[in-house]
């Protein structure tokens, strides 16, 4: 999910650990430090000893903005144009030199390399409120109904049939900011993130915990927390555990559901910016991390890159997800917005093909966040406006934000 909330909120959007700090892998760069000179020096010696990797140069290009350096941060994005395709600048993250017609012309020509695919359509609108600020959204099969999960609320709410909000939680339930969640069909559990890591206050002290529901009940079951944890974000669902991801401290920690034991599956620090989550079956998990997803052994904990074609790139995923033995991942870091699905080799790291689902050309794409695969179509959470809630726990010009909405993508044709 969006790791990192907003620009001066919690992380989650590079071969060191001070870079895993500058990126995070959601909609901007939130937890980047004040002062960005350290990490552009740290980007540019990465970038020296591999002048070809077009994420690298396209972070630098943000960093060396975010320094001052608008020349800098150009000729950056030239050589990521040269060496990569799948990029857009966001008008976020390069706002001061939007007008700039150097960058314009730039921007153009990244655009013709990207595919135009604009099939979904907007199924609801989340009607009672648009300061809901949402960030997870989870489908239930059994009762073909979709769940947010709020985090300026606090709450999650399940969705009527004309996208009337209808509370799941309850205020005695405690939840803090509500990130990733995901639904245990055959349990009929939902498991949220509750965390209160993403405000300068919240992070004194931080909570972190996956909370539990019961459909059949409608009531919190239990929940498990997490005290090592920075700040947590998405989670998934094995057999006799979930995994969830720290964002902010850049690792998977483990619950093991019989007695809530949490062990860290991968130490923080081994996977820089670590959001969306998938589990495969077969004893695989997959993670959205700052420069590429990673593969992760769940019996040992190995982690290992994904290997990706010429040019192509998956970097900055926030939404990641296991479906029809694909990977299909929500970007917002290098793009305004896309869905991709990610075709593996039968070595499970190597990616064969990157095929775009929904183009940033989709009208509705406004901070999609996260997805919840179904057999009807993937259904995408967009208009989040999750980069307005501030490091106080405010929404910044609430005038503009508007009700977030549900886009469903229809899945391509076999063929």
């Amino acid at each position: 999910m969006k790791a990192s909330i907003g620009r001066t909120a919690a992380s989650s959007r590079t071969a060191t650990a001070l870079l895993a700090v500058a990126i995070i892998a959601s909609t901007a760069l939130a937890q980047a430090p004040a002062t960005p000179s350290p990490v552009v020096a740290a980007l540019e010696k990465a970038v020296a000893a591999d002048p070809s990797e077009a994420v690298l140069t396209y972070l630098l290009s943000v960093m060396r903005l975010r320094a001052g350096d608008s020349s800098g941060a150009l000729s950056a994005l030239e050589q990521t144009l040269a060496n990569g395709d799948g990029f857009l600048p966001p008008d976020d993250l390069f706002e001061s030199i939007q007008s700039n017609r150097r960058f314009r012309d730039l921007r153009a020509r990244f655009a013709l390399k990207l595919p135009r695919v604009v099939t979904g359509k907007v199924v609801a609108t989340l009607s009672d409120d648009a300061y809901v600020i949402p960030e997870g959204v989870a489908y239930d099969g059994a009762s073909e109904t979709l769940y947010v999960g709020s985090i300026a609320r606090r709450a999650i709410f399940r969705l009527g049939p004309r996208g009337q909000l209808e509370s799941l939680s309850v205020p005695s339930d405690g939840l803090d900011f509500v990130l990733g969640i995901a639904i245990d069909d055959r349990a009929r559990k939902l498991y949220a993130v509750s965390t209160s890591a993403l405000t300068d206050a919240g992070r004194m002290g931080a909570r972190n915990a996956v909370v539990v529901y019961d459909l059949r009940t409608n009531r919190r079951e239990r929940s498990y927390p997490v005290p090592d944890a920075v700040q947590l974000n998405d989670v998934a669902i094995g057999d006799t555990f979930v995994l969830v991801t720290d964002s902010a401290g850049g690792g998977v920690f483990r619950i093991a559901l019989a007695d809530g034991n949490v062990d860290a599956l991968v130490p923080l620090g081994r996977a820089p910016g670590a959001n969306g989550i998938a589990i495969t079956g077969d004893g695989r998990a997959y993670v959205g991390a700052s420069r590429r997803p990673l593969r992760i052994d769940i019996r040992t904990g190995e982690v290992t890159p994904l290997k990706f074609p010429a040019r192509e790139q998956a970097a900055g995923v926030d939404g990641l997800y296991w479906y029809g033995g694909h990977l299909i991942a929500v970007q917002n870091v290098t793009n305004p917005g896309r869905i991709v699905r990610l075709t593996l080799a039968a070595d499970g790291t190597t990616v064969t093909r990157v095929e775009t689902l929904q183009s940033h050309h989709q009208p509705a794409f406004a901070e999609p966040t996260t997805a919840a695969p179904s057999a009807q179509g993937l259904y995408v959470l967009t208009r989040t406006s999750v980069t307005r809630f501030d490091a106080d726990g405010k929404i910044t010009q609430p005038e503009t934000v508007r009700a977030a909405q549900i886009l469903k993508i229809p899945w391509p044709t076999p063929g």
